[in-house]
């Protein structure tokens, strides 16, 4: 779809924009606005990575901003959409796979705005670009909260470590999105006009962004390494208890198999209080045994 979006009264450019555009389409903008034809590539291949490129006459700014509609993802691909930004005398060019919401309050802001130079309206997208991995960063850390309390709380369930691998994931998407982004406005920063500051706090925001991702990703991490030797240290106690069960059983076992050997003259095997002899030494066993552990602490 290719449309012009409104500018405030007093601004020195247009500006198009082409929502997942057809080949027809692109070929169309290319022929009018004469197009580079490496700008033309990068504006119809998606799987692009952040980046800046400088042409001749034309700018090309490629971001990437958080999915709200694809929070079940863990790759670039599926957690972000792309949108790139082509800067021309007179025109400013934007490609997007499909609407987003960053997207439409800044076209809705531009449009009732004062006038625009072309170099602010650029910033502004990055920002909100920027801005909309603030949610998610925020839900990542909610919910490896929630996860770090019920560890240690057996009465609580959780989904364990499955659940702590899909929030590192997204993180670490997060973390390189970032740092790709922080990268492209690098150069950027060299041939824009940003007499207000504006890239600087862009760029501030993006290094913040990062850095709390590294953060949750440490996080993760130390919660996955965590609920492995929780899970080690659960087996080890159940280990312990059989191993107190076998201690406890093996003495009797082995009295109980000696005299159920079928020879003739066993000792005690006729006499009248045999029986409660043997009984009674089994219980004597177990109590020696229950004591020592007790004494040690194994049964703590």
């Amino acid at each position: 779809m290719l449309r012009n979006l409104p500018l405030p009264e007093g601004s020195t450019f247009t500006w198009v924009d082409l929502v997942d555009p057809t080949t027809a389409e692109m070929a169309e903008v290319a022929e009018r606005y004469g197009l580079h034809p490496a700008a033309v590539r990068d504006l119809l291949n998606q799987p692009h990575l952040p980046k800046y490129e400088r042409l001749p006459g034309q700018q090309l700014l490629i971001l990437r901003a958080y999915d709200e509609l694809a929070k079940r993802g863990d790759t670039i691909q599926a957690m972000t959409r792309r949108l790139v930004v082509l800067m021309m005398e007179g025109v400013i060019i934007t490609v997007h796979r499909r609407e987003q919401p960053f997207f439409a309050e800044a076209a809705q802001r531009a449009a009732t705005g004062q006038a625009l130079r072309p170099e602010q309206l650029v910033l502004s997208l990055c920002a909100r670009a920027v801005k909309s991995f603030d949610e998610p960063l925020k839900e990542s850390e909610e919910k490896l909260d929630q996860i770090e309390a019920t560890l240690f709380n057996r009465k609580v369930p959780h989904l364990g470590i499955k659940q702590i691998y899909g929030l590192k994931r997204r993180c670490a998407v997060i973390k390189r999105t970032l740092g790709r982004i922080t990268t492209a406005l690098g150069p950027f920063k060299e041939q824009v006009r940003d007499d207000q500051g504006l890239l600087a706090d862009v760029v501030e925001e993006a290094d913040r962004l990062h850095t709390w991702a590294d953060e949750l990703l440490e996080n993760a991490t130390h919660l996955m390494n965590l609920e492995i030797n929780l899970a080690s240290q659960r087996t080890n106690e159940v280990m312990r208890v059989l191993t107190v069960f076998s201690a406890f059983f093996l003495p009797l076992t082995f009295i109980a198999g000696v005299y159920g050997m079928n020879f003739k003259r066993m000792p005690e095997l006729e006499h009248r209080l045999g029986y409660p002899l043997v009984i009674g030494a089994m219980l004597l066993t177990a109590l020696a045994i229950w004591a020592w552990f007790r004494r040690k602490g194994w049964l703590r």
